[in-house]
């Protein structure tokens, strides 16, 4: 492994290892590491954990976030490609999400969308993931499970970006607690670390706010308008779609609210437009079909994979839908990640909606989070409320931003490797 310490990461491992990467006893009891993207948070608790894991037999480290696709897709996988099995003497356990050293010490992967899996166990030190995403039940429930006795000292690792909720008025609105180490960072801290072009292509394409949150670090360019960057210009009339243009469509099922359906199309310039909708409370699975097949069979449809479960009134709608011949796509419910992508295409002008659609407007206009800047409650969130086509679009624009479109010239092209009546008539095909 080929990495540097940059300087706050390196307070943070001075703070709890001694020179023979034995644990301090002066080891604070809660780490603290907020700040930007890439300023180094995640490594520096992999770092951590996979240390203590090698010097102290028996010990259990739990890594936590708020659902297991999430912990699997970042912690589970970044660790595995930082630490190969097979270089660093420990076992993985996929389907049991935990990693196995020779010396009987662990690292457990549990989500808190299983909560009885995380709170039925007693670890020795905690890494709470995006813990911004997390509530302060939370953080206290893990607290409570904090009963090893393989470390010298136990500990909790809290790491995540600047938001609103107990987060911030645990770090920064208040003196941090007794026992804290609370660091902030920026992302230009880690800059030594970072690929080429990381940080120049984040101030390109980032609003203001978003530089200010997700660059600088810091609390207070918080807000609770979630679309910031959805503008009056961005409502435009409606136009021709052009043939080679990349049609698709959000699907967001809902069994006791709207289903919404919301049609997109990318252009080869990567634009791209939100041109028509449905909605219908409580429809029928043919009444989906039909909406859906307004612009054609076969279009790629991407829809929350819930629906996947069978419900108690009914069964699996995403089976029925299937067997309609509807081409369903499972989306990426990455609700900050996808917050972030649309205003980034907002802000660059590369994301319209039709101005007729009021809809799926006055939806994306409305939506906002929870203010809990001067209230008891401790969970950062959207409110969920009349934001059907919000999700629709937030899964079919992060499918489309993966997507690439050819040019009119290159779609219809002739196909020069063709044989044509001339190779034909001389023999040559």
């Amino acid at each position: 492994m080929d990495a540097s310490l940059n300087y706050n990461q390196s307070i943070i491992f001075n703070a709890i290892f001694n020179s023979d990467m034995s644990m301090k006893l002066s080891c604070p009891f809660e780490l603290a590491y907020w700040g930007g993207f890439g300023s180094g948070k995640s490594f520096i608790t992999m770092l951590i954990a996979y240390h203590l894991c090698v010097k102290y037999p028996g010990a259990e480290i739990l890594f936590t976030r708020y659902s297991y696709r999430q912990l699997m897709d970042s912690c589970e996988t970044q660790f595995l490609a930082l630490f190969p099995p097979h270089l660093y003497g420990y076992d993985y356990k996929k389907s049991d999400h935990e990693l196995h050293f020779i010396n009987g010490s662990k690292i457990l992967y549990r989500a808190f969308d299983d909560p009885k899996k995380v709170l039925s166990n007693s670890y020795d030190g905690v890494v709470m993931c995006q813990a911004e995403e997390l509530s302060e039940k939370h953080f206290s429930e893990v607290l409570g499970r904090l009963r090893g006795t393989k470390l010298p000292k136990r500990f909790v690792f809290t790491e995540g970006n600047p938001r609103r909720g107990w987060c911030k008025k645990r770090y920064h609105d208040n003196e941090p607690p007794k026992d804290c180490l609370y660091i902030r960072a920026t992302t230009y801290s880690n800059s030594e670390n970072l690929p080429d072009g990381y940080i120049e292509r984040m101030e390109e394409n980032y609003p203001p706010s978003y530089i200010k949150q997700y660059l600088e670090g810091s609390w207070d360019a918080t807000r609770t308008n979630v679309y910031d960057q959805f503008k009056e210009h961005h409502k435009i009339p409606r136009q021709p779609l052009q043939e080679n243009w990349h049609i698709i469509i959000g699907l967001d099922h809902g069994t006791r609210v709207d289903t919404s359906i919301v049609f997109m199309a990318k252009t080869e310039h990567g634009q791209i437009f939100i041109f028509d909708e449905w909605h219908k409370s409580h429809p029928t699975i043919d009444e989906i079909v039909l909406a859906c097949n307004r612009y054609g069979y076969g279009k790629p449809i991407i829809a929350d994979y819930s629906m996947k479960v069978a419900d108690r009134d009914y069964g699996s709608w995403w089976k029925d839908l299937q067997a309609k011949g509807l081409n369903l796509i499972e989306c990426v419910k990455n609700k900050s990640g996808n917050i972030l992508l649309i205003n980034e295409l907002f802000y660059k002008n590369k994301l319209y909606v039709f101005n007729d659609l009021g809809y799926v407007i006055t939806q994306h206009e409305e939506y906002s989070y929870k203010d809990t800047e001067f209230d008891d409650s401790d969970k950062f969130e959207v409110i969920k409320k009349n934001d059907h086509s919000v999700d629709a679009v937030q899964y079919g624009v992060r499918y489309l931003n993966g997507v690439d479109v050819s040019s009119p010239a290159d779609r219809f092209k002739t196909d020069t490797k063709k044989p044509t009546l001339h190779d034909y008539v001389t023999g040559r095909a």
